[in-house]
C-alpha cells in the first residue's frame, strides 16, 4: 500500500469531521501512519466542511492531502467547492442526490460512483448526522483503505457511548450500499 488521501466533504452537520478522525484512528488502529485535518464554516451547523485523511504503510512526511485519491462529497457546494482538487487519477464517491448530472458531465464515468448516503442516514436517524458515517462504510466497502474490525472498533469508541450503536449501523448501512468489503 502506497499513501492514500481520502476526503470527505460536505454540510457541518453531517459527521465529516467525526469520520475523517474515526478514519485516522482506524488506520492507526491497523499499524499505518495518519493524519488528520479538517476545515469547516463558521457555522456549527450548514456551513462547508471537509476532512482530510492521508494514510501511509511508511512515516508521513508532508501530513495535508496535496492530491487526493478518493473523494466523498455529500451536498452540492462540498462539489463545486472541492472536485477540481480531485487527483488526475482520482475517484468521485458521490451523493446520488447532490449533484445534478450537468455538473459531472466532464468527468470520466468510470471515476464516479454514486450512493445515496445522505438518505440512508436520513432512514436511520431521522437526520443527516450519521452521514459522515454511512459514508465511511461506503469508503471501506469501495477502498478497503483499513482493517474492517479496526474501522468498527474506532467507530465505536469515538461517539458518544449513547449513539455508539446508531453509529455502528450507520457503518454497516454504508458497506451495504456499496455491497459488502471488497476482500
Amino acid at each position: 500500500m502506497s499513501r492514500n488521501e481520502i476526503r470527505i466533504a460536505g454540510a457541518g452537520g453531517q459527521g465529516v469531521v467525526t469520520a475523517g478522525r474515526i478514519l485516522a484512528e482506524a488506520a492507526i488502529l491497523c499499524g499505518r501512519a495518519a493524519t488528520h485535518s479538517q476545515a469547516y464554516g463558521p457555522q456549527a451547523r450548514g456551513g462547508a466542511s471537509r476532512s482530510d485523511v492521508v494514510i501511509d504503510t511508511e512515516a508521513i512526511g508532508f501530513p495535508l492531502a496535496d492530491e487526493v485519491d478518493l473523494l466523498v462529497i455529500l451536498n452540492s457546494d462540498a462539489y463545486l467547492r472541492y472536485q477540481p482538487e480531485l487527483g488526475e487519477r482520482g475517484h468521485l464517491i458521490i451523493d446520488g442526490d447532490c449533484a445534478p448530472e450537468h455538473l459531472s458531465r466532464h468527468l470520466c464515468d468510470s471515476n464516479v460512483t454514486k450512493y445515496p448516503v445522505v438518505e440512508k442516514a436520513r432512514l436511520l436517524s431521522g437526520g443527516q448526522l450519521v452521514a459522515g458515517i454511512v459514508a465511511l462504510g461506503v469508503v471501506q466497502a469501495f477502498a478497503n483503505v483499513v482493517d474492517t474490525e479496526a474501522l468498527r472498533e474506532a467507530v465505536a469508541t469515538g461517539v458518544p457511548a449513547r449513539h455508539k450503536e446508531l453509529n455502528l449501523k450507520a457503518l454497516e448501512a454504508g458497506m451495504q450500499l456499496v455491497g459488502g468489503v471488497r476482500a
